[in-house]
């Protein structure tokens, strides 16, 4: 017999002597230990359904099987239930939540459970309302005769829409404050107010807002589905915007982390000799911790300093200045701000006598460092007064800001005609005669090359 062989016989020698007392002892222990094993289907079933968490927007549904199966959840405001949610994890404790639900509505729902045969248990239509925001009256001004003319702190409005302003109050962005009769005007607008609105101060973008605090400072507070806005009546006023999700309301005090925040002022006005000019500041807010304050001065005596600080920055663009029109000075107080942009408002007979709108411009000085910067400055159409809207848009944020008219340099002008003069040159040539001219010098090239070739090999 050869070795393979003989192994064979040995592996097969072993295995009988394991199999065989297994074998035997099998029956022996089946016997001895009294069990039966009985199988039946069971029935499937849905048990101790729940729902916790709710909130504004949002909940969580729970619920126990009688053995491993997925999670299925159907909801709506009726019994279409018209979303579904689906995890195929095959688990006995089952636990789904529920996103952007509509604040004080009734849902219904039920859950659906299926096991790993296709048996399913399918719970009957169960009900639960999701918590309505509050109500509370927050007066908008104070009358003349000490009384208040009020608005609403609103609840969730649906699609994101502009709050609707109290009677004889501004909308944002538009010339309508009375314009000042000296040729300045210098307005303060207040930014929160203290105790009641507090923004970042964690560094994580958390609000913090006191409804009784707006309801002092005569602040309108509004809550959409994807945002928070709060208008601070001054006559003028400005306008914040705070972005954000999952807001919390307890103890007439809001909540919410924040993904980003702004503002907008009413437009400051101003009779210059160039005629009546409006101008507003729309910026990200970087953090609140106290109340604070923007102070605008519109103001069309320019100084010389400032105007020779233009005419650099414009010069090194390539530029000559020809007039300044005016100047909006930004101040902050007790705030932090960070890109933002500016929207002016001129006669456009004004524009027309100085250039037209492709000569506008609009400068920055920083407050900080003084240094000059010519931003990017964008026409906007004409408003309902048949005044030009321009705005300029600056990274580096809020400061002084100049609206002149410009024209290009001689020095400009000259190195643009000899590059004209230059491109003019080539494109004269024929295009025949430019064909050729290419051909002998790709040809002289190509010699050239072969040229060099034959000697190295010489060498």
């Amino acid at each position: 017999m050869t070795p393979q062989k003989k192994s064979l016989v040995f592996v097969i020698f072993c295995c009988c002597l394991i199999t065989v007392p297994v074998f035997l002892a099998g029956p022996a222990g089946a016997l001895n230990s009294g069990k039966i094993t009985i199988t039946a289907n069971l029935q499937l079933i849905t048990y101790n359904l729940a729902v916790t968490g709710v909130d504004f927007y949002g909940a969580t549904v729970t619920w126990k099987t009688n053995g491993n199966t997925n999670s299925t959840v159907e909801y709506g405001t009726t019994t279409s239930y018209d979303t579904l949610i689906i995890d195929g994890v095959m688990v006995e404790s089952h636990t789904i939540s529920l996103h952007n639900l509509v604040p004080g509505t009734v849902y219904h729902y039920r859950v659906t459970s299926i096991d790993i045969y296709g048996n399913r248990a399918v719970s009957a239509d169960s009900t639960f309302t999701t918590m309505a925001i509050p109500v509370t009256a927050v007066p908008a001004s104070h009358g003349a005769g000490g009384g208040y003319s009020s608005n609403t702190f609103t609840g969730f409005l649906g699609s994101p829409q502009q709050p609707v302003k109290p009677e004889g109050s501004q909308q944002a962005g538009l010339p309508v404050q009375p314009a000042s009769p000296s040729g300045q005007a210098f307005q303060s607008y207040p930014i929160g107010w203290s105790p009641g609105i507090i923004y970042n101060a964690d560094g994580q973008g958390t609000l913090f807002v006191g409804i009784d605090g707006a309801h002092t400072a005569g602040a309108t507070v509004t809550i959409f589905a994807d945002r928070i806005e709060i208008y601070q009546h001054h006559s003028p006023g400005v306008l914040f915007t705070f972005w954000g999700y999952n807001l919390t309301i307890k103890n007439r005090n809001i909540t919410a982390p924040v993904s980003r925040a702004e503002f907008v002022t009413d437009p400051i006005n101003a009779t210059l000799a160039l005629g009546s000019v409006s101008g507003s500041v729309h910026a990200v807010l970087s953090e609140l911790i106290q109340r604070g304050n923007i102070d605008l001065t519109l103001s069309g005596d320019v100084s010389t300093d400032t105007q020779n600080q233009f005419r650099d920055i414009l010069n090194r663009n390539g530029l000559q200045l020809d007039t300044a029109a005016f100047t909006l000075d930004v101040h902050k107080v007790n705030v932090t701000t960070g890109p933002a942009n500016v929207t002016f408002a001129i006669p456009a007979s004004w524009v027309d006598a100085h250039g037209g709108k492709d000569a506008v411009r609009i400068i920055r000085i920083s407050e900080e460092t003084g240094e000059q910067e010519l931003i990017d400055t964008v026409y906007g159409g004409v408003d309902a007064q048949g005044d030009m809207i321009f705005r300029g848009d600056s990274p580096n944020g809020t400061s002084l800001f100049g609206l002149v008219t410009a024209g290009t340099t001689a020095a400009a002008q000259e190195a643009h005609l000899n590059g004209g003069m230059f491109g003019q040159s080539l494109i004269g040539i024929p295009m025949p005669y430019l064909v050729v001219l290419i051909g002998v010098i790709a040809l002289l090239a190509v010699i050239a090359y072969f040229g060099w070739q034959y000697r190295q090999k010489k060498t």
